[in-house]
């Protein structure tokens, strides 16, 4: 009798769960998993810097103070077999040989399952070179830059060393309105917001990934305080709904994705937009799809880029801009990543990718949660999307891309390392 009705009872949950009645199911894709998150502040310990991302060299734009804390945030995710460490720093961006460098200070992982990335931060310290005092001379403070990956190091490794039994939860939903623009094509833009958490197996949040897009630039060329924008406001709306550590990673923000403030250029507006997506975030984890183990599968393709810049090389030869020791001045050298975890698959790209070649990329994801991470492992600038060469509401895009013509190669390697991880 008794028998008999559990076997009724557990027919009505499956065919509820199918008819979507508020029901989920663990889902198991593999072993069991590990999660260890971390951040630490890589806030200059005494302000001064060249601060990167907006206006010109005539603008004298130094940091006078701060007015919140940047990061470098970290999750590090195990399957027993596969460990990886994806991290995230509050920069404009990070040349491939100083990511190099950074995870060659990482302990206990090969370098090559740390993947390091950028928010792509407008109110942070030049780490570029291409903000300093005049046009020749680079905005980059050694010093401080020493004491970034320092800190990054840091960080991972105590993600690393803080790898406990763990859950993941995925989710995804659309950022609000009035939070992210496409200036120069309003209808070309990828609103998608990709959410993974991992938790404890009895519940407890360990911390949470966030994957938008949307320039970090509320505040403009008349700010001279160091600050995360809307991302520190992002991360901060998860971590105080969800617990644990919040994860922000940039997607294909060139061409131009920014924040939708209507001029109003204010840390009210920047937390305004970093709060509005933080709570979707929140609000997308009520109903998460739950994956109890998982295989990571992790995929990496090293390769040239041809320079096709004449601006961006005069920089390189008078020492503005520093590429590796071994990139020449013909071709500079960087790499993309993917990564299948569970349902989910992940995609890098070295810099700021075009939406449209963005959506094109996504097209060869075969997920149901896709995530894109840009400014990964590099910064070359725009990626511009075949068919936006020559246009000339594109010239400044040109004008600041390492190859405005490499789409196709960049697609190439893409497919590659898809392959790769999705078993094609």
């Amino acid at each position: 009798m008794f028998q008999g009705n559990f076997h009724r009872v557990w027919a009505i949950f499956l065919i509820g769960a199918i008819l979507g009645w508020g029901l989920t199911l663990p889902r198991v894709y593999g072993g069991p998993l590990r999660a260890g998150f971390a951040k630490r502040p890589i806030t200059p310990q005494a302000p001064g810097q060249w601060l990167a991302g907006l206006g010109d060299p005539e603008d004298q734009r130094r940091a006078e103070g701060v007015h919140d804390d940047i990061y470098c945030r970290v999750m590090a995710l195990s399957d027993g077999t596969t460990t990886i460490a994806l991290a995230c720093l509050d920069l404009i961006g990070l040349f491939h040989h100083d990511c190099l460098d950074l995870r060659s200070r990482v302990r206990g992982l090969p370098p090559e399952n740390v993947i390091i990335a950028c928010t792509h931060l407008h109110s942070g310290p030049d780490t570029l070179g291409l903000w300093g005092p005049s046009h020749t001379e680079s905005g980059v403070d050694p010093q401080y830059l020493a004491y970034v990956k320092e800190q990054a190091a840091a960080a991972i490794n105590e993600a690393v060393a803080n790898l406990t039994p763990a859950v993941l939860r995925f989710a995804r939903t659309e950022s609000p309105p009035k939070t992210s623009i496409n200036v120069n094509d309003v209808d070309i833009i990828d609103r998608e917001v990709a959410i993974m958490q991992a938790v404890t197996p009895e519940g407890k949040v360990l911390g949470t990934l966030v994957n938008w897009t949307c320039h970090p630039e509320v505040l403009w060329t008349d700010n001279r305080l160091i600050t995360s924008d809307f991302v520190g406001y992002l991360c901060a709306e998860v971590e105080q709904a969800q617990g644990g550590v919040a994860v922000f990673f940039n997607g294909p923000l060139g061409g131009m994705v920014t924040a939708d403030n209507e001029g109003q250029h204010t840390f009210a507006e920047a937390e305004r937009i970093g709060r509005a997506v933080g709570a979707a975030v929140n609000a997308a984890l009520a109903q998460p799809e739950t994956v109890e183990k998982a295989t990571i599968r992790l995929a990496r393709r090293v390769f040239q880029i041809e320079l096709d810049n004449p601006g961006l090389e005069q920089l390189w030869q008078v020492g503005v801009i520093k590429r590796g020791p071994d990139e020449g001045p013909e071709a500079v050298t960087t790499e993309v990543y993917a990564l299948r975890i569970g349902p989910a698959v992940f995609i890098t790209m070295p810099g700021e990718v075009l939406p449209a070649l963005g959506f094109l990329i996504k097209t060869l994801m075969d997920a149901k949660y896709k995530f894109f991470f840009c400014l990964a492992m590099d910064e070359l600038g725009y990626l511009l999307p075949e068919t936006a060469v020559g246009l000339e509401k594109y010239a400044y895009e040109q004008s600041m891309s390492v190859n405005p013509r490499c789409a196709p190669l960049l697609i190439e390697q893409a497919r590659k390392v898809l392959r790769q991880v999705q078993g094609e």
